[in-house]
């Protein structure tokens, strides 16, 4: 089908030779690899004529709306020109699948059907992408991916290990690495001795405990059904996080570690500078030996 021919505005472009398969008439736009060129004359087949390809020339445009003075434009060889036939070829604002052909000198709303522009594709940078590097492996531009040097080449790559990479830059270490701990000892209190909502934690940033557990430095004395152990961690509020009840069948550990059990999923969650405390109450012959308090927790991101 017939392109609509491109206006040449001022005298003096750059030509190179070309030799066209068949005839290609003047104004008619010819992309070879991805330099554009203009023919300025008439050229019939298999006969050597000439490309302008660079200048001043008014082209074809499709319904871009192009807003300003020195916008890159890109030649769309399927493209719609306004007033022109549909798929015969038109210049674009859009980039991906087309060939950079220069920069505006006007400007030209979605109606216009033509663009006076600086044909500049033979020598400007916008001509060569990631992709064109003779040391660049596929680049599919996913999200988040970075380029890294495998030993002979560039190759797009996820980021692994400790963080994970957002598609704006942003690093974010991964949750299991993000963990904090705090370890709150308790002393020897003795047999029949409590203590009431001692502070044992707190973090100037919201977090989230993630479990809380209990390290002996030995072993417990008479603790049974009528002389109990009840371990209790609390919020600021005085709400339960988790509780512990030692007694005949549950005894605490010797000089060991032990879980606590599963921690309340609305009462793990602190804010920012709210303390958690413990509470031991003992039977009168329950004799809980030292112990500390293993506390981990997540900050919330900032």
């Amino acid at each position: 089908m017939a392109q609509t021919p491109v206006e040449f505005v001022a005298t003096g472009a750059e030509v190179i030779p070309h030799t066209p398969g068949s005839a290609v008439t003047a104004g008619d736009v010819v992309v070879q690899g991805k330099l554009v060129g203009v023919a300025k004359l008439d050229i019939a087949a298999n006969v050597k004529g000439s490309l302008a390809i660079n200048g001043r020339m008014k082209f074809p445009k499709d319904s871009s709306n192009l807003s300003s003075v020195g916008a890159a434009v890109y030649w769309d060889a399927d493209g719609s020109p306004v007033g022109g036939t549909a798929l015969s070829g038109a210049l674009t604002s859009t980039a991906s699948g087309n060939t950079f052909a220069g920069w505006t000198l006007e400007t030209a709303g979605t109606t216009v059907g033509t663009v006076e522009i600086l044909l500049r594709s033979a020598n400007d940078a916008d001509t060569m992408g990631t992709d064109d590097l003779s040391d660049v492996g596929t680049v599919a531009h996913t999200a988040g991916r970075i380029l890294v040097a495998d030993g002979s080449k560039y190759e797009e790559v996820a980021v692994s290990g400790d963080v994970t990479l957002a598609a704006n830059g942003a690093a974010t270490l991964n949750a299991a690495h993000q963990e904090q701990i705090v370890i709150a000892h308790v002393e020897d209190l003795g047999a029949g001795v409590d203590i009431a909502a001692r502070p044992i934690f707190v973090h100037p940033r919201a977090c989230t405990l993630t479990s809380v557990g209990i390290l002996t430095e030995g072993a417990p004395a008479g603790i049974d059904d009528d002389n109990t152990c009840v371990v209790t961690i609390k919020d600021l509020a005085g709400n339960t996080i988790v509780t512990k009840t030692y007694n005949t069948e549950t005894q605490p550990p010797t000089s060991d570690y032990e879980d606590l059990g599963a921690l309340s999923g609305t009462y793990s969650i602190l804010t920012a500078g709210e303390a958690v405390t413990a509470t031991v109450t003992q039977g009168a012959n329950s004799n809980m030996p030292a112990f500390s308090l293993i506390l981990r927790s997540i900050p919330t991101n900032a």
